[in-house]
């Protein structure tokens, strides 16, 4: 079984491939939705068989927050998503089991490759803050994403 430090250092390495040239990673982390908070709910107008309807072209759509477009890629601690924050973007990554016994597996073995799941310009990232042991992610838009985070993490995502 690998060390934590080990770990650490192979999910920096996963996350390098994703990185664009001369891009910096600051820090990379597992995140997850916190229990209490709930999922992002469908409205009944997103449940209708008729949303398949066309679209009529001069009547705007809704309007997403930063922090749902990030809330909707996140899982609950027992699936964890890959947090990282570059010097140009914020990228939420996560890993993909090969069958379904790779889910009950999920903490042996080599880490699988991660795929991006969602990204923002690093510019709209307005702060990030501790809040109770939580990673608190403020963007330019007003919106506010709350994350679970492993306390050793914490620190690099709040020097910058």
């Amino acid at each position: 079984m690998e060390s934590g430090a080990e770990r650490d250092m192979e999910v920096e390495a996963r996350v390098r491939d994703h990185l664009q040239p001369g891009e910096t990673l600051h820090a990379a982390a597992w995140v997850s939705r916190p229990d209490d908070q709930a999922p992002i709910t469908l409205t009944r107008a997103e449940l209708s068989p008729l949303r398949f309807r066309r679209r009529v072209p001069d009547r705007p759509g809704p309007q997403r927050t930063l922090a749902a477009g990030l809330e909707q890629h996140l899982r609950l601690v027992t699936e964890p998503r890959v947090l990282a924050r570059t010097d140009r973007r914020l990228l939420v990554l996560s890993r993909s089991p090969q069958s379904w016994l790779d889910r009950f597996r999920a903490g042996s073995g080599p880490l699988t490759a991660l795929h991006p799941r969602w990204e923002c310009p690093r510019a709209n990232l307005n702060s990030a803050t501790d809040r109770a042991g939580r990673l608190r992610l403020i963007f330019t838009d007003g919106s506010v994403a709350e994350l679970l985070i492993p306390a050793a993490s914490l620190g690099p995502f709040l020097a910058g």
